[in-house]
């Protein structure tokens, strides 16, 4: 029997590029949708980036930005620590924390930190940043070492065969001591120098987990336009437009 998924996650306020992921998943034949989190942040639309998720009717965990921004906290655990980001971590923390609606803060409040579920005899774990915190980075550059810690036998064993999250906004899939690792990649933020907007497509096939990691153009111009309009640093802009590759 074959299953597929479809997982995004790292939408960060970006409508445009939300609704287009949206309408190609709509589109495929998907046996199960997840979505991993971090509705708001950096661009100027995390109501209505909330609200076209509802409307998909999925499943989702919470992120680190949408435990911030629900439970208004003083930062969004994002952890920067060069001296430009923090500054802009905090511009935008702050903004998305104003301007995110009482309503839609109760609902982040509701999400839970993980998801399990079973295909195909595998255990599959839904995650925002790793197993035991969704601000952990799980960064492509983490070595076999450190990722064995979530595996069988480990200090953080995850008790999983498919480990998905996101939080880092650069897609890859490893395998470590038998599980699979899975970063989605982001919807609204790349960070790996491919500016379209991203999402997971993962197939479970006679014991066999394939990955397609789709990549989709959208309206960047209106996205950019959106975040100068709402006094937004144009940083944000010029990063959208780079995929992360600014200095």
């Amino acid at each position: 029997m074959t299953i597929r998924f479809a997982v995004f996650s790292d939408m960060h306020a970006n409508l445009p590029a939300m609704k287009a992921v949206a309408q190609h998943i709509t589109a495929g034949t998907y046996d199960g949708v997840y979505c991993l989190g971090d509705f708001g942040g950096y661009a100027a639309e995390p109501n209505e980036v909330q609200q076209a998720v509802a409307q998909m009717g999925c499943p989702c965990i919470m992120g680190n930005y949408d435990d911030g921004v629900g439970h208004n906290r003083n930062d969004c655990g994002c952890q920067y620590v060069k001296p430009l980001d923090v500054a802009m971590s905090e511009i935008s923390f702050r903004w998305t924390r104003e301007h995110t609606t009482d309503a839609n803060k109760t609902w982040l409040r509701t999400l839970p930190a993980h998801l399990r579920v079973e295909v195909e005899g595998r255990r599959v774990l839904f995650c925002h940043g790793s197993p035991i915190s969704n601000t952990e980075y799980l960064f492509e550059s983490r070595s076999d070492g450190y990722l064995r810690q979530f595996t069988t036998g480990g200090k953080y064993d995850a008790h999983s065969d498919v480990i998905v999250f996101g939080h880092t906004h650069v897609p890859y899939n490893r395998i470590v001591n038998g599980v699979q690792f899975i970063n989605t990649g982001s919807v609204g933020r790349p960070k790996d120098g491919d500016i379209r907007a991203g999402y997971s497509a993962i197939t479970f096939q006679r014991g066999n987990v394939e990955v397609e990691q789709v990549r989709l153009d959208y309206d960047i111009d209106l996205t950019c336009r959106n975040i100068i309009s709402a006094g937004l640093p144009s940083y944000f802009a010029e990063y959208l437009k780079s995929g992360g590759d600014i200095a």
